[in-house]
Parts: structure tokens; C-alpha cells; sequence
């Protein structure tokens, strides 16, 4: 029963929190700067509420609806890949895709949903194979360390997923048909009565993935055991209980079932893995008055891995459970002042069941405040107009390792009438969990864990300047510019490494430093109307250890562009990725040689009858058919053509 302490909390405290809002039904009305810009430029993750980001210190960026509906991607790795946003390790169809943000590993990524993490105490890391985005409405990326706001894990950054909303009375269905025996089909419909509003989608994708490729050897073969089948469903009730308070009930299904091939020379024709997830959450919000907005949620999610590899001297048939419950409870205090403040606590419970790692338990409790501190001058020209502070802090306790306190402090000064120019620059500190991996890996032939880690931490700093231009303050055929430069330093200590140790074996030990600096460069800019589209993100990477060596699969130098012509009706896109040269050998003396690669979409939409319109998207991916790879002797696919068919139904 020990299992469901928290769980039970949860609710009790959201029966509690349910009195208030039967006596408070004021509609308090909040004019702040996120009332009056579009969706796409509202970002969430840097304070935990709706935020323009021309008003927030952090670094961010936000791949929009539009993006996501425009890809036939299905899944949230593959996305993110072609967006050169941030870094991805792919280890190509049938393997792992994770991410890395300025010279991070993937641990050290926090990856959330609808500000709930997915990151787990057995492995920390996240698959972002299997995040599907059939009912995905945006996605921020937030760079450098948010432990202040989050916790464990948000070292490099933070992949937030905002899901959809319910809205009105919709439906939609689509199609996907791609190489090599790619098929993915889902629909999604939503509907309004009353006071309750509901949305429910369903997605499904499977492929054969026996693409040809070369071996070291310059013979081609044809990649086995590659194939995956992936479905999700997703469901979604909204109750206005009031006009000032609203309940939201999620609830979330994911299986999938994949063969995985090995790397070149090493393949594993008969291993398989399966992956299932059960995800049920429930936020209630509601605001007092004017200056007060408090949320409650509570969330239980549970996954399920099960690994077999029937080959090789020590088969492998693990199965690894990782259940998750908690609580958060959060006051954002507004009135008409200049200075909101944002605070919550939160309570966590990590149960493990693994026939490899055996059982353990990790409880987290926490609790967190961001205060702002602005001004506001009225400037005109190039004048200062607003100047804010925003210093934040976390204290967590875990139950089986020291975490303690994550201070962090940011800063904004914003130029002209419209906010045109703004300088940000942050400074906070950062740490990664021990996996249970890390902790508690039973003693065996070859390894050990160790019960005594401390945490990885990380000292983050960063400035940058940012332009935004838009409507009347831009050239008569610009409607809006957007671009930014920022600087980084990252610097890493008591990282965790695998070495070996006494008889052999291999153990974890905070045993080493890392320094990683760069540059970053963003740049978005729509002409004539949103008639033409460019894009284009550029960072250089400097990412080292203790000797001055790259760390392994971080390249230099990483650029993505754009460029998308025509209107909502019928429109072409052109996409470019490049990365420069990855070691991935920590010595150095070996790497994966630079690639570029080249992505052409033409879309185009219809109005059917009444309501209903139509949409169809043809996509070349790797138009020049070359040969890369991400991730050293795992073989991605060369050039592959899809085509992506959408009927929708709206109520007007």
C-alpha cells in the first residue's frame, strides 16, 4: 500500500481544493502582454504560465501547430530532427532517439507534457521514438538549466509538448503511405456541450524498415528486424465548473512493439522490445478575483519495457516497470502589480519493478518560487521601455540520494515602443539525478552500481540579444521578424561515468568535468503577407572534457533552414540539415563523417462541401539519397517519398 501514499494525497487535496471555487465564481479579468500576441509566441516552460516570449529571460523557441500538421512525421524524434532546434541521436527505425541541448547528454534533457515529466528514475533518459504527435498542438523548446523551476534533469534544457485543447465541434482523419511498407493512419474529433468539452484521437504507424544500405566493407544489405508497429490514444474532458475555475481529466494509452537490429557487424536479428504506457492526469484551476490563480494536478503514470534478445553467450529476456504517482499544487499571485510571483510544491512517488535491477522506491518532495521584479519606462525609439529581474528557487529531498537547493536569476531589458529589441541573460545552477541504474545495478558478472553517486551538476550561464519586429514596426513587406544571437556556458561537474574497477567490473563514479560553450543564432522572418516563409538556425558547439577533448556525437557546427512559399491553400517548402564532423570515440580518433541533407513538402488544401475541407501533403525526404548516419553503425534510410491524405469537419 505504500505505493499509493502519494496518490492518495493527491486527491484528498484536490477534494479540498474543490470548496473555494463553489463560493468564488468572480470572472477576474488579467491584462498581461500574452492577451494580445498569437498562440505560436506564447511559451509556457520558463515560468510554469502563459508567456509571451518577448517577456521571459530563457532562451526559447516554439515549433507551432502549423509545423506539425505540415510534416508526416509521427512520431516526436523525427519531428524535432528536421527543426535542428536542438540535437538529436537517432539510432534509426527500430531504435532510440533522444536529445541533446548545448553539448548536454541526453539525461540531462527534461522532457515534459503539458508540464508533467516523462523522465523516470530508472534510466532518466527519454525515447522521443515513442512520443507520438497525432494530438500534439505546439512544442517549446526551453535552453539551459531550469532546475530552479523543475528540478532534476533540466541541465541542458527542457522539450515541452502542449497537447491539444478541445474546441468546438471538429473531426479529422488521415492517411500516411511511405517507403518501405510505411502506413500510419489516426483521427482525432472533438465536442462541445454546455459546459463540457471533450477530444478524443487515436494514431497508428508500423513499418517494414528493410532499407538498403553499405556495410564497412562497401557491400550493400538490406536492414532487418527493423520493423515497428506504434499506436496511442489519447482522451481529453474540459468541465467549466464556473467562469473563473475549469477541470481538466487527461488519459493517455501507448504500446508499441519493435524488432531491433543491432549496428553494423553486430546485428541482433531476433531481438525485440516492447514499450506500453498508461498516463491518466487531472488539473483543476481557478482564479480569485483579480490577483490570485492557483492550479492543482495529480497524475499517475506507469510504463512498461520488455526486452528479449534470445542470441549471443548471456541471452537477455528483462521485463522493467516504472510506475509513477504525485501532486503539485501551485499560486500565481497577479493583481495590477509589476512584480507577479509564482510558487508550488509538489510530491512525488517512483516505484521499480525490474527482473534486472530488482525493486526500489524513490520519493521526492520539492518546492519552488519565481518572483519578477520589472518596471516599466513607456519608452519610445530605441529607448528603454522595461527592465525585469526574475530570480528563482528550488529546494528538493529524495529519499535515496542528496539533492538540496537550485538557485537561479534572470534578466530582461527591452528597447523601444513595441518591445523591438530585448537583451536576456540568465545564471543558475543545475543537477541530473542518479538513475536507479546508476544506484542500485545488481551485482553481476561485468557490473555494479553504486548506492553512494551524488547528483551531476552543471553552473549555466547565458545572454543574448533578440529582435522582434511586427506590424506596423516592420518594412511594409516584412510582417514580422524574429531573430536572436546568444552566447552559453555550460560547465559540468561530478559527471557520472561507467569505469571499470576492482576485478572487472564496471561501476559508476563522479569522476569527471566538462565545459561546454557556444554560440546560437535563430532567425525567422515572414514576407508578403505570410506568402513567404524563411527560417534558419545556426549553433556552434564547443562541448569538452577535462583534456580538451569533444565529447562524443556533439558536432561543432549544426545548421537547419527553411524556406516555405504560398498560402494555407497551396504551398512548397524546402528544408536543409547539416552537421559537421561527431567523434565517437571519447579519445577522439574516430568519428562520423559531415553530412548535409535536403527535405522538399508541397501541400495543398481544398474546401470539400459545407464544413469539410481536404488536405494533401507529398514529401521527398533526403532528395539527393545520401548515406548518414546520426549515430556510428546505425544505418538510417536514404531517400524516402511519402504522401500524407486529411479530410477534416468543422462546425462553424
Amino acid at each position: 500500500m505504500k505505493r499509493y501514499r502519494v496518490f492518495v494525497t493527491t486527491w484528498i487535496v484536490f477534494a479540498l481544493t474543490m470548496f473555494p471555487m463553489a463560493v468564488v465564481a468572480e470572472n477576474g479579468e488579467q491584462n498581461t502582454e500574452s492577451d494580445v500576441v498569437t498562440l505560436d509566441d506564447i511559451v509556457v516552460s520558463p515560468t510554469r504560465t502563459p508567456t509571451s516570449l518577448d517577456n521571459v529571460s530563457a532562451s526559447s523557441s516554439i515549433v507551432p501547430e502549423e509545423q506539425i500538421r505540415s510534416s508526416v512525421a509521427t512520431d516526436l524524434g523525427h519531428l524535432l530532427e528536421s527543426t535542428n532546434l536542438l540535437d538529436i541521436l537517432d539510432y534509426g527505425p527500430g531504435g532510440i532517439s533522444r536529445a541533446s541541448i548545448r553539448g548536454s547528454s541526453s539525461d540531462q534533457v527534461l522532457v515534459l507534457v503539458d508540464g508533467e515529466r516523462l523522465n523516470d528514475a530508472l534510466s532518466s533518459g527519454v525515447d522521443l521514438d515513442n512520443i507520438s504527435i497525432a494530438n500534439v498542438e505546439r512544442i517549446e523548446i526551453v535552453r539551459g538549466g531550469h532546475s530552479a523551476m523543475y528540478g532534476a534533469d533540466a541541465v541542458g534544457g527542457i522539450i515541452n509538448i502542449i497537447t491539444k485543447q478541445p474546441v468546438g465541434a471538429r473531426a479529422r482523419v488521415w492517411s500516411t503511405l511511405g517507403a518501405y511498407d510505411s502506413v500510419a493512419w489516426g483521427m482525432e474529433a472533438s465536442k462541445r456541450i454546455k459546459m463540457v468539452s471533450g477530444l478524443v484521437s487515436f494514431s497508428r504507424a508500423s513499418s517494414e524498415s528493410d532499407f538498403p544500405f553499405e556495410n564497412k566493407y562497401g557491400k550493400e544489405l538490406i536492414r532487418e528486424n527493423a520493423d515497428f508497429t506504434k499506436q496511442s490514444v489519447s482522451g481529453k474532458l474540459n468541465f467549466d465548473i464556473s467562469d473563473s475555475a475549469i477541470l481538466r481529466l487527461y488519459g493517455d494509452y501507448y504500446d508499441s512493439d519493435k524488432g531491433d537490429p543491432g549496428p553494423i557487424g553486430q546485428f541482433t536479428p531476433d531481438a525485440n522490445k516492447q514499450n506500453e504506457t498508461i498516463d491518466l492526469r487531472a488539473n483543476f484551476e481557478q482564479r480569485l478575483g483579480k490577483g490570485i490563480l492557483y492550479k492543482f494536478s495529480g497524475y499517475k503514470r506507469d510504463t512498461t519495457l520488455k526486452y528479449v534478445n534470445p542470441q549471443g553467450p548471456y541471452p537477455v529476456d528483462d521485463t522493467h516497470e516504472a510506475d509513477a504517482v504525485g501532486a503539485k499544487f501551485q499560486v500565481h499571485l497577479l493583481g495590477n502589480t509589476s512584480m507577479p510571483l509564482i510558487g508550488g510544491i509538489s510530491l512525488r512517488n517512483e516505484d521499480i519493478a525490474s527482473t534486472a535491477l530488482g525493486d526500489h522506491e524513490r520519493e521526492t518532495y520539492s518546492g519552488y518560487i519565481q518572483q519578477e521584479y520589472g518596471r516599466d519606462f513607456g519608452g519610445n525609439a530605441l529607448h528603454l521601455s522595461r527592465i525585469a529581474l526574475f530570480p528563482a528557487l528550488r529546494w528538493d529531498h529524495y529519499s535515496d540520494f542528496e539533492a538540496g537547493v537550485s538557485p537561479k536569476l534572470g534578466f530582461l531589458a527591452s528597447f523601444g515602443e513595441s518591445r523591438i529589441a530585448t537583451v536576456k541573460a540568465n545564471i543558475g545552477d543545475s543537477y541530473r539525478a542518479p538513475s536507479l541504474n546508476d544506484l542500485y545495478w545488481p551485482a553481476d558478472a561485468y557490473a555494479v552500481g553504486n548506492p553512494d553517486l551524488k547528483p551531476e551538476r552543471a553552473r549555466n550561464v547565458d545572454a543574448g540579444l533578440y529582435l522582434h519586429l511586427s506590424g506596423p514596426s516592420a518594412l511594409p513587406q516584412l510582417s514580422l521578424i524574429r531573430c536572436n544571437i546568444s552566447y552559453f556556458r555550460n560547465s559540468f561537474s561530478d559527471r557520472i561515468q561507467w569505469t571499470p574497477g576492482g576485478a572487472g567490473k564496471w561501476s559508476p563514479q563522479n569522476l569527471s568535468e566538462a565545459l561546454s560553450t557556444g554560440l546560437e543564432a535563430e532567425m525567422r522572418i515572414h514576407m508578403f503577407s505570410d506568402l513567404v516563409n524563411l527560417g534558419a538556425n545556426y549553433t556552434f558547439l564547443k562541448a569538452e572534457d577535462m583534456l580538451g577533448r569533444q565529447l562524443v556525437y556533439r558536432p561543432k557546427h549544426a545548421l537547419g533552414y527553411s524556406l516555405r512559399v504560398g498560402t494555407g491553400k497551396l504551398w512548397g517548402q524546402i528544408q536543409g540539415l547539416y552537421r559537421s564532423k561527431r567523434y565517437y570515440t571519447v579519445q577522439n580518433t574516430k568519428w562520423i563523417e559531415p553530412f548535409m541533407r535536403y527535405d522538399f513538402q508541397l501541400g495543398i488544401e481544398r474546401s470539400l462541401w459545407n464544413n469539410t475541407n481536404a488536405g494533401l501533403i507529398f514529401e521527398v525526404k533526403n532528395i539527393l539519397d545520401k548515406e548518414y548516419q546520426h549515430t556510428a553503425d546505425y544505418p538510417l534510410p536514404g531517400r524516402e517519398l511519402s504522401i500524407k491524405l486529411s479530410i477534416g469537419m468543422e462546425e462553424r
